[in-house]
């Protein structure tokens, strides 16, 4: 039975955009510096030097692609990295659509309302977030 594999970068590719948010803030303020030091962070964390253009970083990135199983990529490499992904998304997903949403989705995931109650709470949002749809 053939494995499935996947490429590992052991430069993460999220770099990039680190670096892009921080270029592309215009003020000089303290996001920007914050900006500033969790890119020169990432960068540190990684072995890089805080110097390297957006050129070099992406072929660092490049150069450090691997083939690895399936199972050795997401549950030995990444293993520590669920929880923190799985608090960004949540975060995400509270900040997009809202405390009530969020306690709706809970509910569903312990079994407190049925898919159906749980759609007709997203369409009863959607009616509520854009009130041009009633008229």
């Amino acid at each position: 039975m053939h494995e499935s594999t996947e490429v590992h970068h052991r430069v993460p590719r999220h770099l990039l955009d680190a670096h892009d948010r921080m270029q592309t803030h215009a003020a000089l303020d303290g996001e920007a510096f914050q900006l500033w030091f969790e890119y020169e962070g990432l960068l540190l964390k990684f072995g890089l030097s805080p110097d390297v253009s957006r050129e070099e970083l992406q072929e660092a990135i490049e150069s450090s692609a691997v083939v690895v199983t399936y199972e050795e990529h997401r549950l030995e490499i990444h293993a520590v990295d669920w929880p923190c992904w799985g608090r960004k998304g949540g975060l995400a997903t509270l900040k997009r659509y809202g405390r009530g949403w969020f306690a709706c989705l809970a509910r569903r995931r312990w079994g407190r309302i049925t898919a159906g109650e749980l759609a007709c709470v997203r369409e009863e949002l959607r009616r509520v977030a854009d009130p041009a749809e009633v008229a």
